[in-house]
């Protein structure tokens, strides 16, 4: 697992990553930016303070966005938590030089499927990524692998400081 940083600055470090991400996903930015910067911030919270507070942040902090009343939020909030979810659970299992290919692929598989399912007759749906669908898949496989890296970078520090 992770070497994180001692106990006290934990938790320090772990709740203001989770009030952070929350505060990205309330602010009055753009779907893309907003659902971004949780990604990222579950990443760092990972690399901060491991898998609660990675967990915490990727699957609470876009319900409490809720908070702004952003009805596109709420449309895309299970494809964000499904996404989410997968990223840690491949980050957990494949940690190391495997989680760069299996985070960000487990994390796109949602967006993915979403964005193939949602131009079929049974399930059309207009979705508030519509005209930028790639580039949002793109950009969070983009996060997904430089969260990683920073989490990796952080580690081998750590294990040469120890």
């Amino acid at each position: 697992m992770i070497r994180t940083v001692p106990v006290p600055q934990i938790i320090v470090i772990g709740v203001f990553l989770f009030l952070a991400a929350v505060v990205v996903a309330v602010a009055p930015l753009p779907l893309l930016l907003r659902s971004l910067g949780v990604l990222l911030c579950s990443y760092l919270a990972f690399a901060m303070g491991g898998m609660p507070f990675a967990y915490l942040t990727a699957l609470l902090a876009p319900p409490l966005a809720l908070i702004a009343g952003d009805p596109d939020w709420l449309v895309m909030l299970p494809v964000m938590l499904s996404g989410n979810l997968l990223a840690m659970l491949g980050l957990e299992y494949g940690w190391r030089l495997p989680a760069l290919v299996v985070s960000p692929l487990l994390m796109s598989v949602p967006l993915i499927f979403v964005r193939i399912a949602s131009r079929r007759d049974l399930f059309t749906v207009s979705l508030p990524w519509d005209s930028v669908a790639g580039l949002w898949i793109t950009l969070h496989i983009l996060v997904a692998v430089a969260g990683i890296l920073v989490a990796i970078v952080l580690d081998r520090r750590r294990a040469q400081q120890s």
